[in-house]
């Protein structure tokens, strides 16, 4: 066995250490030094969190993980608040703290009064660094030039004046959805989705979707589900970061970070795939467009992929979701639906389908459109966390550079001082753009954010919303479906009818759609008819999959 003999400061010798001392001695010293480490930057953790809002304890390294419940967590955070009588309330992911705010008045004094320091992200790990999306994706970015390069030509798509153009596309897709939901009310949700999906194609790559369950369609909804990578506590990497850079002989260990940056990419790819093809298009289209400011704005593909598929995906998922919770309230509160027959039938008749001149004579349909934002919003915790630009105070709570802060909606559009008796779907609250309780927001909720950040969609999905609902009350008289004894189902409305993902959405139900008279149906079938004529300018089908795009 080798032996080492080291000098003694008094020109002896000491004992010999041998290499077993030498192995010990260094196992030791990796042990030691990562639990110093921990503990030196737990006491930080402790110190910070005193000057911070209230919160559960958290544990060194984990933070909150093992306290925040997996299964909807936001239900959890509305009951903490309440627990620690604050609306604002600090959860832990390791060392890391974010800031959830539980009252619409607390997060609209951050991210819009303060929108000029409260506008960029923080540092996400699966949202960010793990799907390659921190330098080239619009709702990652943080607060710069690039951001508003990609926030301009956003708007080129989906700002105020881009969507009118559009209206008599969404009109003429909303009369072919009413005929395929009279036709098939079984496949009510992949039709919403193939409206949805049509909808935002035509804007993005000048084509249109004329089949239900269309591979893009399914694949943007795909996309969207890595939203779920920003709620809280759901996934280790957030408080442990380091298990996203383990060396390439360690991935056995955790192998999901490098497995999912592939997938990513390769989902940039095929999105920048069909944005080529859509730039062909005959139609002019977004995708065309941002080709074009490619060599003037430096515009990497994989930005382009992400303008594209940002626009499908959230086009998709976030108006899929709030015309299904839409129509499970028509189903539900039978009330509201006889109050918007009678002012369509006022208004319109019978002898014609709602068009957009309509819009300002229906005070109680446009109300409807806001109560169903407000009363099951589908970006539940608000979308991704925004981070303040430097060091802030906010009612004696210090706020360090960085720190994400998220709203939960959930607690915020059912708060009984803005909204008495919340779960009642009643859009009375709304009626005639007057809010019955003072908000801060003249809409009188926030289903698409806050501050300079809010969704760029915005005005798309409004206008839609409006002629989707408006023709669907029209057209129907919506009622639970029949269980196999024909008897109507029971429907429920409550949190566990509902999805368990950042973007939620209702679970499966059945719902039957019963033309209002014969007139009716015959105007359905025809209008229909003549719109799908209308829609072939737009006519074309991809052959692009994930696998024919390398």
């Amino acid at each position: 066995m080798g032996v080492l003999q080291t000098l003694s400061p008094h020109g002896g010798t000491n004992l010999p250490l041998t290499t077993v001392d030498i192995l010990k001695y260094s196992l030791i010293g990796v042990v030691a030094i990562p639990i110093l480490w921990i503990l030196v930057d737990y006491v930080g953790v402790l110190r910070l969190r005193r000057k911070m809002p209230p919160g559960p304890f958290p544990l060194p390294l984990f933070g909150n993980f093992f306290a925040i419940e997996k299964y909807k967590p936001w239900i959890q955070f509305e009951r903490w608040s309440k627990e620690y009588n604050d609306p604002m309330i600090t959860i832990w992911q390791g060392h890391r703290p974010t800031i959830m705010c539980n009252d619409i008045w607390s997060i609209s004094d951050l991210l819009d009064k303060k929108a000029n320091i409260y506008s960029s992200r923080p540092r996400m790990i699966g949202m960010g660094d793990m799907i390659n999306a921190t330098e080239n994706n619009q709702v990652c970015l943080v607060y710069g030039d690039r951001w508003r390069l990609h926030r301009r030509l956003m708007h080129t798509a989906v700002g105020t004046q881009a969507v009118r153009p559009f209206r008599d596309v969404q009109a003429n897709e909303s009369k072919i959805l009413v005929r395929d939901l009279m036709e098939r009310p079984e496949d009510h949700v992949l039709s919403i989705e193939r409206y949805s999906t049509s909808v935002v194609s035509i804007i993005g790559w000048g084509r249109r979707i004329d089949k239900i369950n269309d591979y893009v369609g399914q694949m943007a909804l795909k996309v969207m589900e890595g939203v779920d990578l920003i709620i809280p506590g759901l996934y280790i990497i957030e408080s442990i970061p380091f298990l996203a850079d383990l060396p390439r002989l360690l991935n056995w260990i955790y192998p999901w970070p490098k497995q999912m940056l592939s997938i990513s990419k390769h989902v940039q790819r095929y999105f920048a795939a069909l944005s080529k093809e859509g730039a062909q298009m005959p139609e002019d289209n977004f995708a065309k467009r941002l080709f074009k400011e490619q060599a003037q704005s430096g515009l990497t593909d994989e930005e382009i992929a992400t303008l594209t598929s940002n626009l499908i995906g959230g086009g998709v998922d976030t108006t899929s979701g709030t015309t299904l919770a839409f129509i499970l309230a028509m189903c539900v509160f039978q009330d509201v639906q006889k109050k918007a027959h009678e002012e369509l039938d006022k208004v319109v008749g019978r002898e014609r389908v709602p068009d957009w001149n309509d819009e300002s004579s229906l005070p109680y349909v446009k109300a409807i459109v806001s109560e169903t934002l407000r009363w099951r919003t589908v970006t539940i915790l608000g979308g991704i966390p925004h981070a303040p630009i430097q060091d802030d105070v906010y009612r004696g709570y210090f706020i360090p550079k960085g720190t994400p802060i998220t709203g939960n909606v959930w607690a915020i559009h059912r708060n009984p001082r803005e909204f008495p008796d919340p779960d009642t779907f009643r859009p009375e609250r709304y009626y005639g753009g007057r809010l019955e309780r003072p908000y801060p927001t003249k809409q009188g909720h926030n289903a698409f954010g806050w501050g300079r950040r809010q969704c760029s969609g915005q005005p798309l999905a409004e206008q839609g919303l409006f002629m989707t609902i408006a023709t669907l009350l029209w057209a129907f008289e919506m009622k639970p479906g029949l269980d196999e004894h024909g008897n109507e189902v029971k429907l429920d409305t409550s949190i566990d009818a509902f999805t368990k993902s950042e973007n939620m959405r209702p679970e499966q139900f059945k719902a039957r759609f019963i033309p209002r008279s014969n007139e009716i149906e015959q105007i359905i079938r025809d209008e229909a008819t003549r719109a799908r004529k209308e829609l072939t300018v737009f006519d074309g089908e991809t052959r692009l999959t994930m696998e024919n795009v390398p």
